[in-house]
C-alpha cells in the first residue's frame, strides 16, 4: 500500500547542514555524480547498465554496489515499491557521502518505498559517510539498521509501521558513532520509533516526529553523548524519551513530549513516563526547554519525569529537586491527533511551545521537519534563548498563517440577463500583519484593488480567463491564488412559455397571463396579442398580466419577447375561456342516489359533501388531474358517479373503479352530461360557447342540438319542472360592479323564466337540494369556498355553507 495514504504530516526537505553533510531534495543532479534507479516499465531499466538517466538501474541494490564517494543514488517513484532489502557495503568520505535519495511528489512527500515485509529497508554495517534520505518504508524489521558505522545520516524519511515485528523503526547498534537521525516521520513501529543500542555514541536525534509507536518514542541504552533536540514525541506507548543504562553526557532540549492523543492505540503497558533518565545517565546530562505533558488519552496516568529513579509529576517539582528543566513547561501543544493520516503536530498559538526554544542547543536545525525556516510570530512574546529567541519547540515551526484563496463563487447567482458576469470569492487571511490585495481578472483590464469578499466582474466576451488574487502582508510576504473561469458563448433568446391562470373571483372571462423566457441578455419588452383584437406591450417580462375577455371561447394568444440586444422570440397559447375556475371547481351530484349534494374538484382531488351544511364530514377521493373539468352522472344508473372531461374526451369512472373513455365534443366545449332521455342513467352532452349550442348524444348514438344563450353565458341543465327529463338553461354574469347574475331556465313550452342570484365571480350549480323531484339552482363563491343553494322551490330557507378542502 502507498505510504502516503497513511502519513498526514506534510514533509518537504530543503538544503540544510547536518553533521557536516549537505542534504538536498528537489531538483535531480544532472551530472555524472548521480546514479539513477527507476523500476517503472516505461523507464526501460537494466541492472546490467551503468545507471544513467536514459537507462536507469532496476534495483537499488545494484546501484548501492556501484556507488562511490560523492555520488547520489536517485530513486524515482517507479512502480511505487522496491521490494528489496538493500545492504550497503560501500562508504563515502567526509564531505563526500554516498547518498540514497528519493524524489518527492508535488506535495513534497516521498514517492519511492523500499523494503520487504519480512526484512529491512536498508542495512548498513561497518560503513561510513552514507546518507539515507527522502524514502518511504513499511517493513516488519527495522526500516534502517545501522551497525558499527560512522557518520551515517538518516534524514527526511517516512516510516509507517516499520518495525512492526516489535522492533524499532530506526535502529543504531554496535560501535556506531557520530551519526544523525533527523526530520523523519515515524509512526506505528512495534518497538521504539528510534532505538540507540549499547555501544552507540555521539548520535544526534533532531527534529523528528514520532507518534503511535508501541515501544516508546526515542530510546537510548548505554549510548553516551546522545543529543535529543527539537523532536515531537506524541501518543507513544512507553516512555517518550528514555536514556537508559549508562547514557551519560546527553542533551535533551526543545522537545515536545506528550502522551495526549486518541484512544485508538492499544498500549501493552500503562502509566509510562514522558522523560526517563536513569541513574547511570544523569552525569553530564542536560534537560531543559522541553514541553513535558502527561496526557489524558491512551497514556492517561503517565508521569512527567523519572530522573535517577525518582518520579516528578511536574516541571516545577523536577526543577526544584534536580536543578534541571528550568525552562520546561507542562502545556498541551494542541495537536490534532486523531489516530488517522491527518495528524497535525504543529503547536498552536495558545501554548508555551512557541517562540520559546533554545536556538543554540546542540543539534538544533535552522529548518523544521517540513523544511520551513524558523519564523518569529509577532503575536507571541519571544522567551527563547541562544542566537535567536523565536524558535519554536518540537519538530514543526508554526508558520505565518498568511493565506490567500480565490475561487469561482458558484453560490452567487448572477441575475438573469448578465451572461458575461462572473462572481468570485476571495479571502486573505493575515493575522500577523495587515495585508493589501489586488485582483487581475485575466482579461487585460489589469490588477485592481481588492477587498476580501465576493466580487462580480463583467468580461468583454466569451472565452477562458485566469483570474489571480495577489496579496502582500506587512512583513513583506507575497502570496497569490488563481482560478480559471470560462465565459460561455452567448446563447439565443429562448422561445417563451405562455401560461394562464383562471378564477380567483375576478369574473368568468377573466384571465391572468404569465410569459416566461430564458434570455442571456435582459428582456427589454414583452408584447402580447390576446387574440380578441386587443394587445399590450409591457416593459421586461410579463408576470401576472390580467385580461378580461368579452365572451367565452378559445383564443389564440401570441407573446413576443425582445431582449435589449434586439433579438426576438415568439410563442402562442390557446386560451380556453369557459367560465370554469381551474382551482376549486364546484361539482354536484346524487352521491347516494337521493338529494343532490355538492363538492369541489381541484387538481385531481375531489371533496364531496354528503349533507350540504357546515357540519358535514367531507369525503376526499382522487380522479383526474389539474386542468380537467369535473363531471358527475349516473353512468350505470342509480347514484351519480365521477368523471372528467379533457379536450373532447369524457373519462367515466364506475363503481368497480374501471374507467370508460368516450370522445364527444371538442377542446373548448363545456360538458353538461345529465339524464337527457329520462331512462334512469346519464347521457353525454356538451355546450359549445362559440355557437351557444347544446349537443346531446343519445343511447342510440344519435345527436340532437339546441341553441340557447349569448356569447359569455354559462350552460346549466336540470329538470326545472319535475317532468322527468332534462331542460336547458344559461347563467349570465352582470359584468357590472355590484350587479346580480341571472339564471335563465327554458321550459318545455319554450318559455323562459329568470331569477337573479349570485354575483360576478360566482359559479352556477344546479340540483334537487331537498329531494323534491325537480331541479333548482345555486352558486359557488371560490374566494370563500362557499355554496349558496336556493331552496325557494320548496318554500325553505337557502342553504349557505363553506366546504373545507384542506
Amino acid at each position: 500500500m502507498s505510504i502516503r495514504r497513511h502519513i498526514g504530516i506534510a514533509a518537504a526537505l530543503v538544503s540544510s547542514a547536518i553533521a557536516g553533510t549537505t542534504l538536498s531534495v528537489g531538483a535531480a543532479h544532472a551530472d555524472a555524480t548521480t546514479l539513477y534507479v527507476n523500476n517503472s516499465p516505461s523507464a526501460h531499466c537494466s541492472d546490467a547498465g551503468t545507471g544513467t538517466q536514459a537507462q536507469p538501474y532496476c534495483t537499488v541494490q545494484v546501484a548501492a554496489d556501484a556507488a562511490q564517494p560523492g555520488q547520489t543514488v536517485q530513486i524515482a517513484e517507479g512502480t511505487g515499491n522496491y521490494a528489496e532489502q538493500v545492504t550497503v557495503t560501500h562508504s563515502g568520505t567526509p564531505g563526500h557521502p554516498i547518498t540514497f535519495q528519493g524524489l518527492p511528489d508535488t506535495d513534497k512527500l516521498p514517492t519511492a518505498q523500499v523494503g520487504v515485509n519480512g526484512g529491512h529497508g536498508f542495512s548498513l554495517t561497518k560503513v561510513h559517510d552514507v546518507t539515507i534520505q527522502g524514502l518511504a518504508f513499511n517493513t516488519a524489521q527495522e526500516a534502517v539498521l545501522v551497525a558499527d558505522s560512522d557518520r551515517i545520516v538518516v534524514d527526511g524519511n517516512t516510516l509507517l509501521g516499520a518495525g512492526s515485528a516489535k522492533v524499532a523503526g530506526i535502529r543504531l547498534t554496535g560501535a556506531t558513532t557520530a551519526s544523525t537521525v533527523s526530520r523523519n516521520r515515524i509512526g506505528g513501529s512495534g518497538g521504539a520509533g528510534i532505538a540507540l543500542d549499547p555501544g552507540v555514541t555521539g548520535t544526534v536525534v533532531t527534529t523528528n516526529a514520532l507518534t503511535g509507536n508501541i515501544g516508546g518514542g526515542i530510546v537510548a541504552t548505554d549510548a553516551p553523548g546522545t543529543v535529543v533536540t527539537s523532536n515531537t514525541v506524541a501518543e507513544n506507548c512507553g516512555a517518550g524519551v528514555s536514556l537508559a543504562g549508562a547514557s551519560s553526557g546527553a542533551v535533551v532540549e526543545n522537545n515536545i513530549i506528550t502522551a495526549t492523543g486518541p484512544t485508538t492505540l492499544r498500549c501493552p503497558q500503562s502509566g509510562p513516563f514522558e522523560l526517563v533518565v536513569s541513574a547511570g545517565s544523569v552525569t553530564g546530562t542536560k534537560a531543559d526547554y522541553n514541553v513535558v505533558h502527561p496526557g489524558t488519552g491512551v497514556n492517561a496516568g503517565s508521569q512527567a519525569y523519572s530522573w535517577a529513579g525518582t518520579v516528578y509529576t511536574s516541571p516545577t517539582a523536577f526543577t526544584t529537586a534536580t536543578g534541571q528543566g528550568t525552562h520546561d513547561v507542562d502545556t498541551d501543544a494542541g495537536f490534532n491527533l486523531t489516530g488517522s493520516s491527518n495528524d497535525d503536530v504543529t503547536p498552536q498559538r495558545d501554548t508555551n511551545a512557541l517562540d520559546s526554544a533554545d536556538a543554540g542547543a546542540p543539534g538544533e536545525l535552522t529548518t523544521d521537519l517540513t523544511g520551513n525556516q524558523r519564523v518569529d510570530d509577532p503575536l507571541v512574546d519571544n522567551t527563547g534563548t541562544g542566537p535567536a529567541a523565536h524558535y519554536d519547540r518540537g519538530a514543526v515551526e508554526r508558520q505565518n498563517p498568511f493565506a490567500v484563496g480565490l475561487s469561482w463563487d458558484y453560490n452567487n447567482q448572477i441575475p438573469a440577463g448578465h451572461p458575461l458576469d462572473k462572481a468570485f470569492r476571495g479571502t486573505v487571511y493575515s493575522p500577523w500583519s495587515k495585508a493589501t490585495a489586488t485582483i487581475d481578472f485575466g482579461d487585460g483590464t489589469g490588477p485592481q484593488p481588492f477587498t476580501p469578499s465576493q466580487v462580480v466582474h463583467t468580461y468583454p466576451g466569451p472565452g477562458t480567463y485566469r483570474a489571480v488574487l495577489t496579496a502582500t502582508d506587512g512583513l513583506g510576504n507575497t502570496k497569490a491564488s488563481s482560478t480559471t473561469i470560462t465565459v460561455n458563448p452567448i446563447g439565443p433568446l429562448a422561445t417563451p412559455t405562455v401560461s394562464m391562470v383562471r378564477g380567483g373571483g375576478y369574473g368568468p372571462t377573466h384571465a391572468q397571463f404569465y410569459v416566461t423566457g430564458d434570455s442571456p441578455w435582459p428582456l427589454a419588452s414583452t408584447a402580447i396579442d390576446f387574440g380578441d383584437g386587443t394587445s399590450t406591450v409591457v416593459k421586461g417580462g410579463a408576470w401576472n398580466l390580467p385580461h378580461d375577455y368579452p365572451r367565452l371561447g378559445t383564443y389564440t394568444v401570441t407573446a413576443t419577447e425582445t431582449d435589449d440586444h434586439g433579438r426576438t422570440a415568439t410563442n402562442t397559447y390557446q386560451a380556453r375561456i369557459d367560465g370554469w375556475t381551474r382551482s376549486g371547481t364546484p361539482v354536484t351530484g346524487r352521491w347516494d342516489g337521493g338529494a343532490t349534494h355538492t363538492g369541489v374538484f381541484s387538481n385531481g382531488v375531489w371533496w364531496l359533501d354528503p349533507t350540504n351544511d357546515n357540519n358535514s364530514m367531507v369525503t376526499q377521493t382522487t380522479f383526474g388531474q389539474a386542468g380537467d373539468v369535473p363531471v358527475a352522472g349516473a353512468w350505470d344508473g342509480g347514484h351519480d358517479q365521477l368523471g372528467i372531461y379533457r379536450d373532447g374526451v369524457f373519462a367515466l369512472r364506475h363503481d368497480d373503479a374501471s374507467v370508460t373513455a368516450v370522445s364527444f365534443g371538442a377542446p373548448g366545449d363545456i360538458p353538461v352530461p345529465a339524464r337527457w332521455d329520462g331512462n334512469g342513467h346519464a347521457q353525454l352532452a356538451v355546450y359549445r360557447p362559440s355557437t351557444n349550442t347544446f349537443a346531446v348524444r343519445h343511447d342510440d348514438g344519435s345527436v340532437t342540438t339546441a341553441t340557447l344563450g349569448d356569447p359569455g353565458d354559462m350552460p346549466i341543465v336540470g329538470d326545472w319542472d319535475g317532468v322527468g327529463h332534462i331542460q336547458l338553461g344559461i347563467f349570465r354574469w352582470s359584468h357590472q360592479p355590484g350587479g346580480a347574475s341571472t339564471f335563465a331556465l327554458r321550459h318545455d313550452d319554450g318559455s323562459i323564466s329568470t331569477a337573479a342570484y349570485g354575483a360576478d365571480g360566482d359559479f352556477p350549480v344546479t340540483g334537487d337540494w331537498l329531494g323534491r323531484g325537480r331541479t333548482t339552482f345555486g352558486i359557488y363563491r371560490p374566494q370563500t369556498a362557499t355554496f349558496a343553494l336556493s331552496n325557494a322551490y320548496a318554500g325553505a330557507p337557502d342553504s349557505v355553507f363553506a366546504i373545507v378542502t384542506a
